[in-house]
């Protein structure tokens, strides 16, 4: 007999329906599975086997074949495991057939319980977009916060004799109404494939910016850097505090939305990773011995990279001239764009990666060039100075809205008495808020038919007074900036210019935003 159940399997973030067809033939006892099949579905055959057999089902006898369509996609992931059992107890005459609107996603234990998989989340909300109708899926403790509509019918079911009963229109079990077996398994729960990341909490609170002593004006371009969303670049030498200052900025940044939060949820379910808290926005520091799929995504089976984690939030690339060259040029494309396509020959997919950069680096090889002291000599000549910053290319430093030296601060800044002076992360966080405000009100009231196409309709749209004008154009010419640099400068300037609740830009912002374009010791 002949039958047929539907799944999902996912591809780089986005989800497919899978037909998953079952077939039972008189003739020797055997069991095909094809349709390209990845190697942890491949083996669903010995866990599906058994998990039927011990729960109270008959493995049917003769020639079994399964088949999973589209057969041209390949399929990855144990989520395949529940329809793959049911469309065989179908096909054996075991339960009748289920509508055609029905998803079934979980992986199956020898025992016959349902479990959690890598991508449930997403599975579901794929499922969702798909516009599935009802959904069986494994009966998890956060079962209500996953994205089901209110127009979609979810049941969570413990075991597949469970899932067998629900799609026979029985309710769904409680978990005290499960058999000894099931109850053994709640003491003693299964984990699934997915640590546990905390955005922030309020029991252990972000780093403050009042904990760090002086660095007032880089103080000032982290605040500039939130509020128009800048990439910035910090360096200087070792201890002078940029790694202290980058791992503070997301304590001045916005919680995230209900969307941004469901968005990374989607995202840290496909990596095998959870979010278990709407506080702060993702911090992700990756070493610099990480290689180009792990920066940007990928990998035979395509999963998101640490650009694609730090979605809505911040990527900290410490020591950045040590990454792999590869890496950072293919930081290009993210930069611009928000989103990172990545292609192999097997697949093409696209990842978003709406995050903001903060990159810290040292000015030479031993780290202190242009900052030598009696305990500390620069021992780099010009070729090592230039070779060490020829591993940053001009393309990609174009790209960076923001570069700051970094000094260190005596050590007249550490007394306790100057602490209380110091600007707390919440005193920031009010003033990028409220300059964010301004942005969205400017924006609303400016609101045109058209898009800028010349930069001088752009620096308009920008509400750039003359004088403004005339001192970005100039600094252009004598710093020979490509148009790309000019633009930045002038988001930078708006950027200052919204602080300050001003509404057009003067001269003043223009001459601060270009002091955080330049790239010297000096």
């Amino acid at each position: 007999m002949y039958s047929v159940t539907h799944g999902i399997a996912l591809y780089g973030i986005e989800g497919i329906i899978v037909g998953v067809e079952a077939d039972v033939q008189t003739g020797l006892p055997s069991f095909e599975m094809v349709g390209l099949a990845a190697s942890s579905i491949r083996e669903s055959k010995e866990r599906v086997r058994s998990a039927l057999i011990n729960s109270g089902f008959t493995w049917p006898r003769g020639r079994l074949t399964v088949s999973l369509s589209p057969a041209d996609w390949k399929k990855d992931g144990s989520g395949l495991d529940l329809p793959i059992a049911v469309a065989i107890l179908i096909a054996s005459e075991q339960m009748p057939p289920i509508p055609h609107h029905t998803i079934l996603l979980g992986e199956l234990a020898l025992d016959g319980s349902i479990r959690a998989f890598r991508g449930l989340y997403a599975a579901v909300k794929c499922a969702q977009d798909l516009e599935a109708k009802t959904i069986i899926l494994p009966a998890t403790d956060d079962i209500d916060q996953l994205p089901v509509e209110h127009f979609i019918q979810r049941m969570g079911a413990y075991s597949l004799s469970d899932a067998v009963s629900i799609l026979q229109g029985h309710p769904p079990l409680k978990r005290n109404e499960t058999d000894d077996s099931r109850n053994h398994q709640h003491h003693f729960p299964h984990q699934p494939v997915a640590k546990s990341v905390k955005t922030g909490s309020t029991d252990s609170p972000l780093l403050d910016f009042s904990e760090v002593a002086g660095q007032d004006l880089a103080k000032r371009a982290l605040l500039i850097s939130a509020v128009g969303g800048h990439h910035i670049l910090l360096y200087g030498p070792p201890g002078s505090g940029k790694s202290m200052l980058a791992e503070r900025f997301p304590s001045i940044l916005p919680s995230l939305s209900s969307t941004e939060f469901a968005e990374l949820k989607h995202i840290y379910s496909i990596a095998g990773l959870s979010i278990t808290e709407q506080v702060s926005r993702p911090f992700r520091a990756p070493h610099h011995s990480i290689t180009v799929q792990g920066l940007l995504g990928g990998g035979t089976h395509p999963k998101p990279g640490e650009i694609t984690l730090a979605h809505h939030g911040v990527l900290f690339l410490d020591e950045l001239p040590e990454f792999p060259r590869l890496a950072l040029e293919g930081l290009r494309q993210p930069l611009e764009t928000q989103h990172i396509t990545v292609s192999r020959s097997a697949y093409t997919t696209t990842f978003p990666c709406d995050f903001h950069m903060i990159a810290a680096m040292n000015p030479c090889p031993c780290g202190y060039h242009g900052f030598s002291s009696e305990l500390h000599q620069c021992t780099c000549n010009d070729r090592d100075i230039a070779r060490y910053r020829a591993k940053l290319s001009g393309p990609l430093l174009d790209r960076i809205d923001m570069t700051l030296w970094i000094t260190p601060v005596s050590a007249s800044h550490w007394h306790d008495t100057e602490r209380h002076t110091r600007e707390h992360s919440a005193t920031m966080l009010s003033k990028v808020i409220a300059a964010r405000e301004f942005q969205e009100h400017r924006k609303r009231t400016l609101q045109t038919n058209t898009s800028p196409i010349t930069p001088m309709d752009r620096l308009q749209t920008l509400l750039f007074d003359s004088p403004s004008v005339h001192l970005l154009i100039q600094s252009g010419d004598r710093l020979q900036l490509s148009s790309r640099s000019l633009m930045k400068i002038a988001h930078v300037s708006r950027s200052i210019a919204d602080i300050e609740q001003s509404d057009h830009v003067a001269v003043t912002h223009v001459a601060e935003a270009l002091q955080y374009r330049t790239y010297t010791t000096t």
